[in-house]
């Protein structure tokens, strides 16, 4: 498996500099194809229904609507060069779409027809309220999602990788996802959090990326009074790692909600990229 197709959100804000970048370069050590994609509202679907226009005149509402047209395709083209400067910056081919925002279902569809989707831990459609998280991307497209943090990582991530792994299908599905960054980083850390045993019994999963001829340092944690996410944010900053891999949603969504969920914690302020699978 490689990534030869790779989705990136971009919009007019300062952090998708860095999240073209990161994405950029992905593909072109992939030697892939680079998308980017704006996610643009239907201003009348996002603000009619209010009422916010109801005792406004036709010229009133022309002139708002012409205003509001013009912010938007100011912002694309803002988000368009963005994109296209980071493409050529790296050397990699690229296509730009702008695509409907209003719902998730045009990103679920350009994001299902990818290897690989580059998204903020929450995109928010430019000049409007729809708002899309990582996470709930990640649960719906089938593949991997690498969500960026606003700010603080190199365009180059990946080199220092650290897998979070606790034995369910969902670790073990985020490391097959992953499986290219992996084997092309220059350092791989697994940690295991296992106040109650070891989750990788007798070695299996070091065995297992040995034979792939990848030498990982596989570090067990048996912390019992530290949270996960927290143990995950010290060893992240120990190891000095750019990105961190791991499954998603490993409890019923409703647990996750009543009893927190290192998911959630670690998508609220992520400290590196982290790539999402489910």
């Amino acid at each position: 498996m490689s990534y030869r197709d790779i989705l990136v959100q971009v919009d007019e804000k300062t952090p998708s500099a860095a999240r073209a970048a990161a994405a950029a370069d992905l593909a072109r050590r992939a030697g892939g194809f680079l998308t980017g994609v704006f996610l643009q509202s239907n201003f009348l679907s996002d603000y009619m229904a209010a009422e916010t226009l109801a005792y406004m005149s036709p010229p009133e509402i022309d002139a708002l609507l012409k205003d509001h047209a013009k912010a938007v395709g100011d912002a694309s083209e803002k988000a368009r060069m963005t994109f296209e400067a980071a493409a050529a910056s790296a050397g990699v081919k690229s296509e730009w779409r702008i695509i409907p925002g209003d719902d998730d279902r045009m990103m679920l569809a350009c994001a299902r027809c990818a290897d690989l989707t580059v998204f903020p831990a929450v995109a928010q459609v430019s000049m409007a309220r729809y708002r899309i998280a990582a996470g709930n991307l990640a649960m719906a497209v089938g593949g991997p999602v690498l969500v960026t943090p606003d700010k603080g990582y190199p365009a180059d991530c990946g080199r220092r990788i650290l897998i979070a792994w606790n034995g369910s299908r969902e670790s073990a599905r985020a490391l097959r996802d992953a499986w290219p960054l992996v084997m092309a980083a220059d350092e791989v850390h697994v940690l295991v959090v296992a106040p109650e045993g070891d989750a990788a019994p007798d070695g299996l999963l070091q065995r297992h990326l040995e034979r792939h001829g990848c030498a990982a340092n596989v570090i067990v944690d048996p912390s019992l009074d530290e949270a996960a996410s927290d143990i995950l944010r010290r060893q992240i900053k120990s190891l000095q790692a750019d990105m961190l891999v791991m499954g998603l949603y490993g409890r019923p969504r409703f647990q996750e909600l009543v009893l927190g969920g290192v998911s959630r914690e670690m998508l609220a302020e992520p400290p590196v990229p982290i790539l999402l699978s489910h």
